[in-house]
């Protein structure tokens, strides 16, 4: 067993060493000084799925696989009629509670302001009628007792009848007074029994501006998500890129989420290598790189490593290494800065990344 592990040792070290030999070997070929690695790769994009938020018909495309399209471009249209009219029936459901708010304000401020005046008016008016209530129960005093007076005179036969008949009429008429005006303070009560519930009038009048207010403004939200729907019908491309992909016909009936288009976005384009494992520990996130393409053969394009897989693979076939016999590799992502938009996807490339600040850039041979 002892000699079985040295042996396995003795391979695994092999290896390793005649891996990093031939990478050395590898950035002399390619002229490249000490501090730059070089590796081959196909320049790739953060794909975007592009999907509608709402249900509906495509009406019209306005755009094809295979296309650029910038920031905003109309890609699509969906169908908007039943749309249309849904923020037709949300516009007149929210002027109708504006008007019911406008009412309703009218009638607050209104009560409000008639409570006090017609409460003072009623304490008056009750204040008032007890006032001639207690001069009418002063008058029928009097004319009870001048009735009682004459009547006893009367019967004595001291004052002639006619007086006894005044002292009658004008003793029932001041009962009559009196009685009226203990109806009418009846009414003044009432009247002033009613005007102090105004108070509770008004809170009743300010709880339904509330809800007039409320239902408004749940009326504007309906009014604004509809809104919202019809310029959803509007498909945007929301990055400048290229379209990879093109699933809908005019005529085709799509859901919320359905993909519509698939695009890479151009300010996002990485160039996509593989590291040999013997070099991966060279490479750290963040460390300047270049990239170069056949189509601008004298233009390096800048770089940073922007991503380092955690885990070795085997080395894909579409990438050509010169270290056919190291298998394991790591990908690692170069984020490129590609304003003009020159870079796009697919194109193969080679990469160059700097591990040691110091050294000039250079390209590979």
């Amino acid at each position: 067993m002892n000699s079985r592990k040295k042996l396995i040792f003795t391979v695994v070290a092999g290896l390793l060493l005649l891996g990093a030999a031939l990478s050395v070997f590898s950035q002399w070929r390619q002229g490249l000084p000490d501090g730059l690695l070089h590796a081959n790769g196909r320049v790739e994009g953060d794909e975007v799925v592009i999907a509608p938020k709402i249900a509906g018909q495509i009406e019209a495309v306005f755009k094809d696989r295979g296309e650029t399209a910038a920031r905003r471009e109309l890609l699509a249209r969906l169908s908007s009629d039943q749309i249309q009219a849904q923020l037709d029936q949300a516009r007149d459901r929210m002027l109708s509670w504006q008007e019911r708010v406008q009412q309703a304000e009218i009638d607050l401020d209104y009560t409000a302001s008639q409570v006090q005046t017609d409460i003072a008016a009623s304490q008056a008016r009750v204040a008032a009628v007890r006032a001639r209530i207690e001069e009418a129960a002063a008058v029928l005093e009097k004319n009870r007792l001048d009735f009682h007076r004459y009547d006893s005179l009367y019967a004595r036969r001291v004052a002639p009848k006619q007086k006894l008949d005044d002292a009658v009429a004008n003793y029932q008429a001041a009962d009559a007074n009196k009685a009226a005006l203990t109806k009418e303070l009846s009414l003044a009560q009432a009247q002033l029994d009613r005007a102090e519930l105004l108070p509770r009038t008004v809170e009743l009048k300010r709880a339904e501006l509330q809800m007039a207010r409320a239902s408004l403004a749940a009326a504007q939200a309906a009014l604004r998500e509809a809104e919202a729907n019809l310029q959803d019908t509007f498909i945007y491309c929301p990055a400048a890129g290229i379209l990879l992909t093109r699933e809908i016909e005019p005529g085709e009936v799509v859901n919320p989420g359905t993909p519509l288009f698939t695009l890479v976005d151009l300010n996002k384009l990485y160039l996509k290598v593989f590291i040999n494992e013997p070099d991966i520990g060279k490479i750290r996130l963040g460390q300047e790189a270049r990239i170069y393409v056949d189509a601008f053969p004298d233009r390096p394009f800048k770089a940073r490593v922007s991503r380092v897989s955690p885990r070795a693979e085997f080395t894909p076939k579409y990438v050509e290494t010169l270290e056919e016999r190291v298998k394991l590799v790591f990908a690692v992502e170069l984020r490129a800065e590609n304003p003009e938009g020159f870079l796009k996807p697919g194109m193969p490339g080679e990469g160059v990344i700097r591990w040691k600040d110091e050294v000039p850039w250079a390209r590979p041979r």
